[in-house]
């Protein structure tokens, strides 16, 4: 399925269990594969964090026309700041 830009921004993203996490604001490509490798998500429960939550392609379970659903590994950093799950990032 091929999917434009300005439908990718402003996808809410929900978590496999329906919490809401926020909606993209800008994702990354890998240019050599030409695939996205990373999903920046804003105005959600990250919101408090001031830095966009980072979501590895690895991490989006389905892509559907109204939302994207991703793992429920994804936790907040000031949450569980030793153990995170392998591929979580936080934008500094």
């Amino acid at each position: 399925m091929l999917i434009k830009a300005k439908k990718i921004i402003g996808s809410k993203v929900f978590t496999q269990s329906g919490h809401y996490l926020g909606k993209i604001v800008d994702f990354e490509i890998d240019a050599s594969g030409q695939n996205i490798v990373k999903y920046y998500a804003s105005g959600g429960l990250f919101d408090l964090l001031k830095d966009p939550l980072i979501i590895n392609a690895s991490q989006v379970i389905e892509i559907k026309k109204d939302k994207i659903i991703v793992e429920d590994a994804i936790i907040s950093e000031k949450v569980v700041k030793k153990k995170t799950a392998p591929g979580i990032e936080y934008a500094n």
